[in-house]
């Protein structure tokens, strides 16, 4: 394996530089060496491949010269670095450059000088750096989508960094007759889907006395008489006359049909008391059930956790008591909330193991360009968050609510998305609700949701929990 050296010339950055290389390249077999232009020469060791990382063409021993665009400047952290508009090189957008060069490539005898800033890019997706700036969150604790220069570039379906890092990696292969591939991360296996459930309600009625509590608030508060009528219809058929299936209670069907098939998946719980008491009866039986069929208890914290640490502590110590959880734990938080400020910080300060929250619910896909676990940076500390980042792909909901879409525009979008993780040897991330898998929900969602179950078992895949992905990625990390 030939010895590349990556000399970085912007010493004040020298953190988000290091960041960078190293969690872009990690998935690869390479042997890369990330140093300071002035240490370079006390250097030992000699280099087959010296990458240059700076704002000049003019370092000679450098045989390409990557340049560096203008995120880690004086204008960092500040709105003005956001870019407003995008440039494309053969399909491959371009948010960082020198903007003093015309060109993206041009080859000078021994030399390749590149003007596409994939370090920039890669650390300005990852870091959730837009959504830092903005700062503006609704009443769920998201950011609009309409914020992200992903959106309103129609890239939101593509997964930008791992196709940035790639073209680079191509790049060195065809210039310099080297063979960088990716990892064997997954064994014998292409790539992993993650299958997960958000487990926001366990029955669509709540216990007798909290439900008339519900219905009086429906009755006095909200003035829907109507509404009140046809629920308590539903209460005394589901509840009582056992005459109709709880169109929530689908634990069972999901358990047997992932039986049937040979997956694991990650159940996420809640423990805020809203739609469920961890405490029930029915709770812990369904709980039992999961752990029985060699599935993840996650955590899924309550609204308000991702930015309110007291409140998140507060959940999590009733979690890890009333579901028996010692160990680090994977978590989704409600809603898919995320303060790019505060969110992992306070994940980190209570040892999760991983989150896979990132994701735009008004649009599935790749929110932050990436498809494989990485860990995050902290914008304001300048360091390493140590907790794992694993970005959610597909929530039911963003298909068939906020993109509208019917069965057969789902189906080719789902199947986009997973020949894309494919190429990439990625993690294909699936959230689909227990409260989401009936007609009552939307009248594709159950179909949908069955296709998927009977689609993926034809790649070459592990179908499993979020747990059993990371053990395995970080043994081969």
């Amino acid at each position: 394996m030939k010895k590349i050296a990556f000399v970085y010339f912007n010493e004040s950055f020298e953190n988000q530089i290091k960041y960078t290389v190293n969690t872009i390249f990690q998935d690869y077999e390479i042997d890369i060496s990330i140093i300071s232009w002035k240490d370079l020469k006390s250097y030992k060791e000699d280099f087959d491949i010296v990458i240059s990382y700076g704002d000049s063409t003019g370092y000679h021993e450098a045989d390409i010269i990557l340049l560096e665009g203008s995120l880690f400047s004086q204008q960092y952290l500040t709105i003005e670095s956001i870019p407003t508009s995008i440039e494309f090189y053969e399909g491959l957008p371009v948010f960082f450059k020198n903007k003093d060069k015309e060109y993206f490539v041009e080859s000078t005898p021994g030399k390749i000088i590149i003007n596409l800033d994939i370090i920039q890019t890669s650390f300005f997706l990852l870091t959730c750096y837009e959504e830092y700036i903005i700062d503006m969150y609704d009443k769920y604790g998201r950011i609009k989508v309409e914020k992200s220069i992903l959106y309103k570039y129609n890239l939101l379906s593509r997964p930008i960094v791992n196709e940035s890092v790639q073209w680079f990696i191509d790049m060195l292969n065809s210039n310099f007759n080297l063979s960088i591939k990716k990892k064997n991360l997954w064994g014998d296996k292409s790539f992993q889907v993650l299958l997960s459930h958000d487990v926001d309600v366990v029955s669509k009625y709540l216990s007798f006395f909290r439900e008339v509590r519900l219905q009086l608030s429906i009755l006095f508060i909200n003035r829907k008489p109507l509404e009140v009528l046809k629920r308590v219809r539903g209460y005394l058929a589901t509840k009582l006359n056992k005459a109709y299936e709880d169109p929530c209670d689908t634990f069972d069907m999901i358990l047997a049909m992932e039986k049937e098939k040979g997956y694991n998946s990650s159940f996420y719980f809640m423990t805020d008391g809203k739609g469920y008491s961890p405490k029930a009866k029915k709770v812990k039986d369904i709980v039992k059930r999961v752990i029985d069929a060699n599935n993840e208890i996650g955590f899924h914290p309550g609204l308000g956790t991702a930015h309110d640490e007291s409140l998140f502590k507060k959940e999590l110590i009733v979690f890890k008591r009333q579901f028996n959880v010692n160990e680090k734990v994977g978590i989704r938080q409600h809603y898919l909330s995320f303060n790019a400020q505060k969110t992992w910080g306070i994940h980190e300060k209570y040892g999760i193991h991983y989150d896979t929250t990132l994701c735009f619910p008004e649009q599935a896909g790749f929110k932050v360009g990436y498809c494989l676990p990485y860990k995050p940076y902290d914008l304001d500390k300048n360091r390493i968050i140590d907790l794992w980042e694993i970005p959610l792909i597909v929530m039911d909901g963003s298909l068939m609510q906020y993109m509208q879409l019917d069965f057969k525009r789902s189906v080719e979008y789902i199947m986009e998305l997973v020949d894309k993780v494919e190429i990439h040897r990625g993690i294909f991330v699936l959230l689909w609700h227990n409260s989401a898998i009936s007609k009552e929900y939307n009248i594709h969602s159950r179909e949908i949701f069955q296709w998927f179950y009977d689609y993926i078992k034809d790649y070459n895949c592990d179908v499993t929990s979020g747990k059993n992905i990371i053990s395995k990625y970080e043994k081969t990390i």
